[in-house]
């Protein structure tokens, strides 16, 4: 059960804080299918909620493209840049829960995004300033499932892993929430209950967070 001293929300960013996920599946047939990568659901679910060097190790080792590495990085952060120029929108509810809950609770950014394109979602949405930290891949040596992401936070904060609720997404943002000793709330979406059953709570919408705030 969660502490009823909640005192911080520690939030993932893709697909929990922004409306992305849409946007990266996009790269599949218009960067990564002319290389021979052709990404199932497995593949999606392994991926989801890693770093950029978890995501293409998993390329390289399973597809073994005929393409250099940093050449299909840039492509495709190129193709993502300007995508989420265009397209890029936070998740719907979460302004709602942000401006609800702000002088209430500390809001944290826990991704495992790269400072690049970070550094380029701030331009388009304005991101650092919804939160009182902001942690990206490069904040960590270890990245999630381990738990040092969420503890980095959590010591920043000064708190106790247990006023702090995280709400996650993926596989391993839900193990290294757990690992950290936090209440995990998963927001369901891209991946169902069943993959995310380590969670303590799912949630469909980000207002049903209001249950527990």
């Amino acid at each position: 059960m969660y502490n009823t001293n909640i005192k911080a929300l520690l939030f993932d960013m893709d697909g929990v804080t922004i409306d992305s996920e849409k946007l990266y599946s996009k790269t599949e047939p218009y960067i990564l299918k002319k290389y021979g990568i052709n990404f199932d659901q497995e593949d999606w679910s392994l991926i989801k909620g890693c770093t950029e060097k978890q995501f293409y190790d998993h390329v390289f080792k399973k597809f073994s493209p005929k393409i250099d590495r940093n050449t299909l990085i840039n492509e495709s952060k190129d193709f993502l840049k300007k995508i989420f120029s265009q397209e890029l929108v936070y998740m719907n509810g979460f302004k709602q829960i942000h401006d609800k809950y702000r002088e209430k609770y500390k809001f944290i950014l826990v991704t495992s995004t790269g400072p690049e394109l970070m550094n380029h979602i701030d331009k388009v949405l304005s991101i650092r300033k919804m939160f009182d930290f902001t942690f990206d891949s490069s904040d960590t040596d270890k990245h999630k499932p381990d738990p040092e992401p969420y503890l980095n936070a959590i010591n920043k904060l000064g708190l106790a892993s247990s006023e702090c609720v995280v709400i996650e997404d993926s596989i391993q943002g839900v193990s290294s929430g757990k690992a950290a000793g936090c209440f995990v709330v998963a927001l369901l979406g891209t991946l169902d209950e069943k993959l995310l059953k380590e969670a303590d709570m799912h949630i469909s919408s980000l207002h049903e967070l209001s249950k527990i705030l």
